[in-house]
């Protein structure tokens, strides 16, 4: 009778524990899908065109399709790739428009985001307000073109049209296919005192005031040899002095070159003619030599240009988030006399370097920007604070670098857009590649490259810690989607453990009691 009660307490619990474990352990299933944006909820905007990205995922982290309304009223995309989708919202109604982003998968299950955007209309040439823009030519070790500046938008100019202002601003122009409103496509920079209406098929962009030089000298940093030796077809850094000289652009030193843009620390998938900018906005136009792997661009070209499929999804390298390197920059740039003082001159130094080394760890960055925000604000101290600026950082491979935050303006930095006079340094002070003989490939660089992160709209929208416990949970989601959990594969075999105990001594208890029938029978 012991040995009995003993035995039912052991299948009791068996039971228990297999109908507890398999509830209490990690979902087998994922979550739901993703979202993120690069819009931001409650801004004002002033232009009538405002271009955004879209990234949607299911619970298995593939794309999968996304919906955007206006006011209720449909917006097709502009452009849909492999990895996000790109959307330009034309605003008419003035005061607060109201943008919903939503998407569903993974059985039904959806996510929405909210965004309320106030338009205050302005007129056709109208500044309002200015953007951060930066040329730079870090890949071939040559600085600044044209250094952070900070530059008037206009209403109703395209960041095509605002580009080749800057440049002529500057005393460079551009060669380009297709239009500042459609189609543009930016082929090369070159000298302010090019004569040419057209260069190798491309128009010129127009007549630049007080025309210079690029004065240009590359010198490929060292990190960044090898996987251009292994990774292009055509690979010579002398090609620039031997057949490019005052042109820069697509096809020069590698099959992988061309001009590309990031706003706000994304590269679009649209081209410029397609993007608008907003007040605070920070552009930085750069030169590739590895279509976009070098500089953290990689994944927005997707596989239509022959030679991408062969470079790293992930780039050569982390590349780390600039931007408010950049606008500190600017700002330094034109704080009336600072730059004179011994402290900012070599906060400024600093920041240049950490800004020329492609591979530059975040902290590195980051570091850079205190050390100059410190010395902006004390000038004439002895030092402009820590920061360790300028070393090389991480050589890994990298994720996307469309990490988006409020690229609200410092109001600091705003003056009429004077010229610059172009940069050629190397600061990392790497070694030169040695030329080559081979010819160059025929393939297409392009400007329109990444993902971003999302600028949380309201209600469903996570933000702060909570997006990136979102983030890590959809991450376990998507690792574990379809397949069973560890917890649930205990609790499984612990059912089936105890529904084998439960038959054995269901049967025991059957053949004790037809005994002792039989017993009583015979009695």
């Amino acid at each position: 009778m012991k040995k009995r009660k003993i035995l039912t307490s052991i299948v009791c619990m068996l039971l228990l524990a297999a109908f507890l474990i398999p509830t209490t352990g990690l979902k087998v299933s994922a979550a739901g899908p993703t979202l993120t944006t690069t819009l931001r909820d409650g801004i004002t905007v002033r232009n009538d065109r405002l271009t955004f990205d879209v990234w949607a995922r299911n619970g298995a982290g593939k794309k999968i399709a996304s919906t955007v309304t206006l006011n209720g009223g449909r917006v097709d995309p502009t452009w849909d790739d492999s990895d996000k989708t790109s959307y330009t919202l034309a605003l008419s109604k003035s005061g607060e428009n109201t943008v919903v982003v939503s998407t569903s998968s993974d059985g039904g299950k959806k996510k929405q985001l909210t965004y309320r955007i106030t338009y205050q209309p302005a007129a056709k040439g109208e500044v309002i307000g200015h953007a951060v823009w930066s040329v730079e030519v870090f890949t071939i070790g040559c600085g600044y073109l044209i250094q952070p500046t900070s530059f008037p938008i206009r209403a109703g100019e395209s960041a095509a049209a605002a580009l080749i202002r800057l440049l002529h601003e500057n005393g460079l122009v551009g060669y380009y296919s297709g239009s500042v409103e459609q189609g543009f496509y930016l082929a090369y920079i070159a000298d302010g005192t090019a004569s040419a209406a057209n260069y190798n098929g491309y128009q010129k962009s127009g007549t630049a005031s007080n025309p210079k030089k690029l004065g240009l000298s590359p010198s490929i940093p060292g990190y960044l040899q090898s996987p251009l030796k292994s990774g292009m077809d055509f690979y010579d850094p002398a090609d620039y002095q031997k057949n490019w000289t005052g042109y820069l652009g697509e096809f020069v030193i590698s099959n992988g070159s061309g001009w590309m843009y990031c706003v706000n620390n994304n590269f679009p998938n649209v081209g410029f003619s397609d993007t608008y900018l907003s007040d605070g906005d920070v552009v930085r136009v750069q030169f590739t030599l590895g279509y976009g792997a070098d500089i953290g661009g990689m994944s927005t070209l997707g596989g239509q240009i022959p030679g991408v499929e062969n470079q790293p999804q992930s780039g050569y390298y982390a590349v780390a988030d600039k931007d408010a390197l950049t606008r500190t920059m600017a700002k330094a740039h034109y704080s009336s006399g600072l730059m004179t003082r011994n402290n900012v001159k070599s906060a400024y130094s600093a920041a240049l370097s950490a800004a020329a080394t492609l591979n530059a760890s975040q902290s590195t960055v980051d570091g850079a920007v205190k050390t100059l925000e410190n010395a902006l604000q004390n000038p004439d101290s002895a030092s402009g604070g820590n920061g360790n600026a300028g070393n090389s950082g991480n050589s890994g491979s990298t994720g996307n670098t469309g990490n988006v935050g409020n690229a609200g303006s410092s109001g600091e930095i705003h003056p009429s857009g004077d010229s610059d006079t172009p940069i050629s340094t190397n600061p990392s002070n790497e070694t030169t590649d040695s030329a080559t003989s081979e010819n160059p490939g025929e393939t297409d660089a392009s400007e329109n490259p990444s993902d971003g992160t999302e600028a949380p709209g309201r209600e469903t929208a996570p933000n702060g810690s909570d997006a990136a416990e979102n983030s890590e949970e959809s991450k376990q989601d998507a690792d574990f989607a379809g397949k069973p959990r560890p917890a649930s594969v205990i609790g499984i075999v612990l059912a089936v453990l105890a529904a084998g105990f439960a038959v054995l001594f269901g049967v025991r208890l059957y053949r004790r009691k037809m005994a002792s029938r039989n017993t009583e029978n015979k009695e």
